[in-house]
């Protein structure tokens, strides 16, 4: 078996990481924008991984850097660059990725040259993939040449940049570009002359700010509902307030009417307030505001106070307090100021225990999406414009409200004739169970056009009915010039995709769950309707006016919801892709780029069959408990079957992508009502919501996941080639994930690991991980077919052949003592090479499991072993052990205590880190400790952020002696008279030692402590030494690596200069 430079140690996954990690900020490659998706793997990782499956493990480290532009700043910026000389590793070599997602590694696979299929279950995935992938590559070579007014007036202002330094009136556009923006400026123009929805917005608001307000059960009057009272809380760069603006509630004969409070007409400067956000305070200390405001509030024409704080005289302005509470199920009015509770089947409110009732406000609402408009209805509280770059907030007028009722109005007449751009389809009635991931039903939100105000609603309706004249018009014109119909209808299809991409994004931005972020330090944002992990009951919703040009011309609102900043979003993804996958001049030495194919395929990989094997599978497949696809992005799905679709006796009728929106029976097309309907189902995935009428739910979602899960892996062995790789992205680092991932490729698909990766993937603070323990690291586990040769079953007990690296002999050892020496070797070899973390861990564990992958299943005493098991007893403290080994190896000593091997592993991984649950639970299963022992020692550190816990490991902080004496005693450490327990005891008395006496009084205090504690102090000794050796590898600094080295000088152990880590290993 032919090793590869991905299985090799000279594989650079500490660059491609530090690259990774920027597409995740500030460098994220364009096309992400187009339209949100929940999980998008940087395109350096996904290129670094095919590249690395496909060249020998020899490779030089150098020219793979340059291969897949690991020296630039940005590298996905850049295609790959690939020299005549190594064009046969990747000309005609065939790469699969069975879980396609938003494209990363297939897009990646294109620019490496090769013969991608990209396959995903969902219809709505499946196009977006042909977006990314299929069109740039079939079109973005055609050009137009266009004057540079135009692409001004088109809003392609790159092309312009590069039209004016060229000094030429016009200049070459990719025609797709082109047309996407030209009929994309048509159908905004379209909107803003259109007569209808003129008239239901004002042409200077930018913005209204909603919510829903119920009618009072104890009054009878109408009262708003209202989660937040801020406007807009937005700092500078230097952390000052810069904009200070909240509403607040008037009591008055006709209702409740909303006031505007902006602090900044009001003071002027706001920079040196200060915001007491849990108090809703807003206090001014300064002297003159408080002497020119004082009068004002006196006489009432200010709203504000005047309190004295340590007997100086300061203006305080309070914020309301939202007068809903979610989690305690009440809410109250504002009119009375009863709180609401309970009502009963009848009707009947109540505020007693809950018992069978409903929370009264969820009645109400839902009342009102059952028709029944006497307990809810729709406000609108403000009005935002924008004048001098600044935002001027406005209360909502009747004349606002009357306007939001006539669109009402049109919507239910098109209710009643039943027209079909209205998205009537069901939510799933589980989408609560979803992990909260669809709140909204339990509100009575169970149709998808329901999330959508009357007026959003009647300008969604407009924009589908344009994108469908836009197709019809972009078939024509090809044919007019000359195009053969199967591909004028392919670009008109390609050109229709990209708007009705632009459109989804709109509606993500503009329904009844879209918030205004208004504590955003860049300024006030929109939190689009998909911006967490589902879709949640919002209080305040933001409604952006369609027409208005660009609402980010003001310096304080820093997002918009325009369908003309959607589309331009499209343009900059879209010029992106073309240039990726369809460069007017290739960059590199080679054409393959040219003549490579890509096929996008609407599959299940649990039941993929090809004619032809792959040379390459690389995947990130679904984990456990992942998104809900099927159920969410179904948000898309209704709207793009509309755009998509035609209309024929007032239903939809096949057009573009039909077979994503109907199937065919016999022949007739019958159309796919919601994707959850057909694919949850086959989704790989844990969700128990979805077998919510089965009684043992959790089990089988369980069993659904791992017979699934199974099935996939399967799949892609039948389709791989006898020589070649499968490398799998998983995000979940806990031993029951890992668990999960090694049944269902070694024991389901009989696949040998050969080596672990922990890949950069995602933000620490995506959606992905909000709330959760982090997953901003996956584990690329390389998979091949392997020839067991008689090799099925193992017991623990055997002996087995086991070939020593350095003589080359081969002789017999127990089977438990081959993953030892394997799992140390590969220790001592990833050391050498610079591995720490994470990276050192995942690779000698991988080293393990390729002892265990090996055979078909290891057994003890005759019975199997589960793999849970198997990992638990034998993986993980193996490559525990054969770590602690490695660096030990130098100062001929042992770290074998538990709590010493659980601090060296700890040290050496995260170092001064916070440390998850799961990696918690790993060392300690590694170590075979105790957490909770090491948390009752001391040695480890229990912490909490906010809602989420967290671990941190107990070392000195600094070399300070009266600090060092604190921190002793914090770990109840007595220096007078001291008794350690264990070795790190025993390394923390001799750190202070070393800091606070010379060499002599050192070394009598070491000898007195060694008498009485001779195992601890040794180990100790070891672990100085270690950290010393250690100190000069790792890429963070720690104190007690000083403290290590003075122990080390001092007992004469080591002299400067000293060897470094990486020279010790490879010595």
């Amino acid at each position: 078996m032919k090793r590869t430079f991905l299985e090799s140690p000279n594989f650079p996954i500490r660059e491609i990481n530090e690259k990774s990690a920027k597409e995740k900020g500030p460098a994220r490659p364009p096309y992400w924008e187009m339209v949100f998706w929940w999980t998008r793997k940087p395109l350096i990782g996904a290129r670094a991984v095919i590249a690395g499956a496909l060249l020998p493990e020899d490779f030089d480290v150098d020219e793979f850097k340059k291969i897949v532009r690991l020296n630039e700043n940005t590298p996905h910026r850049f295609n790959p660059q690939i020299p005549d000389k190594y064009k046969q590793y990747f000309e005609g070599k065939r790469l699969l990725d069975p879980f396609a997602g938003f494209g990363s590694i297939p897009l990646e696979g294109l620019r490496l040259g090769l013969d991608v299929t990209a396959v995903e279950l969902l219809p709505t995935a499946y196009i977006f993939l042909k977006a990314v992938l299929e069109y740039p590559k079939k079109f973005g070579k055609l050009k137009v040449k266009v004057p540079v007014k135009e692409l001004e007036a088109l809003g392609l202002d790159s092309y312009a940049r590069e039209a004016k330094k060229k000094i030429v009136t016009s200049v070459e556009v990719p025609a797709l570009v082109y047309d996407v923006a030209k009929w994309g400026n048509w159908i905004t123009e379209q909107l803003k002359n259109d007569p209808e929805i003129r008239g239901l917005y004002d042409e200077d608001v930018a913005v209204y700010i909603g919510t829903w307000e119920v009618k009072c059960p104890h009054c009878g009057r109408w009262t708003p509902i209202v989660g937040n009272w801020w406007l807009a809380r937005v700092k500078d760069s230097k952390g000052k307030y810069q904009r200070l603006a909240y509403m607040k509630p008037r009591r008055t004969e006709n209702g409740i009417e909303i006031e505007v409070v902006d602090l900044n007409q009001i003071v002027g400067d706001v920079s040196n307030a200060k915001a007491d956000t849990r108090k809703g305070e807003i206090v001014f200390e300064d002297e003159k505001i408080v002497k020119e405001l004082k009068p004002k509030i006196e006489k009432g024409e200010v709203d504000g106070k005047v309190r004295k704080i340590d007997g100086k005289e300061v203006v305080v302005f309070e914020v309301p307090k939202s007068n809903m509470e979610s989690r305690r199920q009440q809410a109250f009015c504002l009119n009375c100021g009863n709180v609401m509770r309970f009502v009963d089947e009848s009707g009947n409110h109540y505020t007693g225990k809950k018992g069978e009732g409903e929370f009264y406000v969820k009645f109400a609402l839902k009342k009102y999406h059952q028709g029944d408009e006497s307990y809810a209805r729709q406000r609108l509280l403000v009005k935002v414009k924008i004048e001098d770059k600044d935002l001027v907030f406005e209360p909502a007028t009747k004349e606002d409200s009357a306007k939001l009722e006539k669109a009402k109005e049109k919507v239910k007449e098109l209710l009643e004739k039943g027209d079909p751009d209205i998205p009537r389809e069901p939510i799933p009635p589980y989408g609560s169970l979803l992990f909260g991931a669809l709140q909204i039903i339990g509100w009575g939100f169970d149709q998808w056009y329901k999330l959508f105000n009357p007026r959003q609603l009647l300008t969604l309706i407009k924009i589908i009915r344009f994108i469908r004249e836009v197709g019809k018009r972009v078939e024509e014109e090809k044919l007019s010039e000359g195009w053969d119909e199967e591909r004028a209808f392919e670009y008109a299809e390609a050109v229709t995709t990209y708007l009705s991409m632009a459109m989804i994004k709109f509606a993500d931005y503009n329904g009844v769950t879209t918030a205004a972020h208004v504590s955003n330090p860049r300024g006030v944002d929109l939190a689009h309707t998909l911006t967490s992990r589902g879709i949640a009951m919002n209080w305040n919703f933001v409604e952006e006016n369609p027409l208005q040009p660009n609402a980010t011309k003001s310096g304080i609102f820093v997002n918009s919801g325009a369908f003309s900043k959607m589309f331009r979003g499209i343009l900059r993804g879209l010029n992106y892709l073309t240039t990726a996958l369809a460069p007017s001049s290739q960059k590199t030495s080679t054409e393959i780029t040219q003549t490579n194919t890509v096929k996008v395929l609407q599959g299940d990989a649990t039941s993929l069959s090809f004619d032809e094997p792959f040379d390459v599978i690389v995947t990130d497949p679904p984990y456990s408990i992942d998104v809900p696809y099927a159920e969410l992005s179904d948000f898309y799905y209704v709207w793009l079957k509309r755009a998509l679709s035609d209309v024929e006796g007032n239903k939809l009728a096949p057009r573009f992508h039909s077979e994503a929106f109907f199937k065919k029976v016999g022949k007739k097309y019958k159309e796919r009502e919601v994707q959850w309907k057909e694919f949850a189902s086959k989704e790989v995935s844990e969700f128990s919501a979805r077998f919510y009428t089965e009684k043992e739910k959790e089990q089988l979602a369980k069993e659904h996941f791992k017979n699934l899960f199974t099935q996939a892996f399967i799949a892609m062995k039948n389709n791989l080639k006898d020589d070649g790789i499968l490398a799998t992205y998983y995000a979940h680092t806990s031993l029951e994930a890992w668990a999960t991932l090694i049944e269902a490729g070694w024991q389901g698909a009989k696949l040998q690991i050969t080596t672990a990766i922990p890949l950069s993937t995602e933000s620490a603070t995506s959606i992905m991980s909000r709330g959760k323990l982090s997953l901003d690291t996956s584990i690329i586990a390389v998979w091949r077919k392997v020839k067991r040769d008689g090799k099925k079953v193992v017991d623990v007990r055997d002996f087995v052949e086991y070939k020593d690296p350095y003589t080359g002999e081969v002789k017999k050892v127990r089977f438990t003592e081959k993953i030892q020496l394997v799992a140390e070797e590969k220790a001592r070899q990833l050391l050498a090479h610079g591995y720490t973390g994470l990276d050192l861990l995942y690779g000698v564990i991988a080293s393990a499991l390729s002892v265990i992958t090996e055979y078909e299943g290891v057994q003890r005493y005759g019975t199997k072993l589960p793999v849970l098991e198997i990992l638990e007893k034998y993986v993980y403290p193996a490559s525990a052990q054969a770590i602690a080994k490695a660096l030990a190896q130098e100062v001929h000593g042992r770290v074998s205590s538990k709590e010493a091997l659980f601090y060296l592993l700890a040290k050496l991984l995260f170092g001064k880190a916070k440390v998850s649950s799961n990696d918690v639970v790993l060392l300690s299963i590694a170590t075979e400790t105790n957490s909770r022992e090491l948390i009752s020692s001391k040695i480890l550190l229990e912490k909490k952020e906010q809602s989420s816990k967290y671990y941190q490991l107990n070392s000195p902080q600094s070399d300070n002696l009266t600090k060092l004496e604190a921190f002793l005693k914090s770990r109840g450490i007595d220096i007078a008279n001291p008794k350690p327990k264990n070795a790190i005891d025993a390394l923390h008395l001799l750190e202070y030692y070393a800091r606070r006496y010379p060499k002599s009084e050192f070394r009598k205090r070491y000898d007195e402590l060694k008498q009485k504690y001779q195992s601890f102090v040794e180990e100790a000794t070891n672990l100085a030494l270690i950290f010393t050796s250690m100190a000069k590898n790792l890429r963070w600094d720690d104190v007690e690596f000083n403290l290590a080295e003075d122990i080390a000088e001092k007992l004469e152990l080591i002299k400067k200069p000293q060897k470094t880590l990486m020279e010790i290993i490879g010595s």
